[in-house]
């Protein structure tokens, strides 16, 4: 069962009471989960940064995923990077990730017009792809993820994330006529078969 706006809502307010009090009043409940996920010395440091001034908060809350450590200067004044994400039309999220979004909304629903895609792509009820999207781009930028344990970890996290997903989609007759008629090809692997 898909979640309700408002226990979205409240489940995001549950949230935004853990974070330092510091913190509270300058994240958005759009904002709350990335920050709360952050580990205690990396809201330290958005907590800094916010006191200092800092504006642009959805980066700041990327960077230190990435970084922890990162300055305060580095988070009020990020460093240029080659492949800009600058968020689009006010959202929060990267461009390159509202672009990929719109591209799969696409593949998965061919009919759809490109202005419609990008639309649906910009839209709250896409937060959870969004933040798998980011999710993924910090993933495979990781140099851990070229150590053994790092990468035989994640990979069985993705599989199970996508068991459950299969699970879900075999159990929800909707859901399995819409991928039955998409584009976007229907494989459920047997990998928890495999090691029963």
């Amino acid at each position: 069962m898909s979640e309700t706006y408002q226990s979205k809502r409240e489940r995001r307010q549950r949230l935004l009471e853990t974070l330092p009090a510091a913190l509270r009043a300058h994240i958005s409940i759009r904002n709350v989960e990335a920050v709360a996920a952050l580990t205690p010395q990396a809201q330290e440091r958005l907590t800094e940064a916010v006191q200092a001034g800092l504006k642009r908060l959805p980066r700041a809350v990327e960077q230190l995923q990435i970084n922890p450590d990162t300055s305060v200067a580095d988070l009020l004044n990020p460093p240029a990077q080659p492949d800009p994400v600058t968020a689009s039309q006010g959202s929060d999220y990267p461009q390159h990730i509202q672009h990929e979004l719109a591209d799969l909304i696409q593949v998965c629903f061919p009919d759809m017009p490109r202005m419609s895609a990008e639309a649906l792509a910009n839209s709250d009820v896409m937060d959870m792809a969004h933040t798998t999207a980011q999710a993924h781009h910090l993933l495979l930028a990781s140099n851990h993820l070229r150590t053994d344990f790092v990468a035989m970890v994640v990979y069985g996290l993705i599989r199970q994330t996508l068991e459950h997903l299969e699970e879900m989609i075999e159990d929800t007759p909707a859901l399995r006529q819409a991928f039955d008629q998409g584009d976007l090809p229907w494989k459920p692997n047997n990998w928890r078969k495999q090691n029963a």
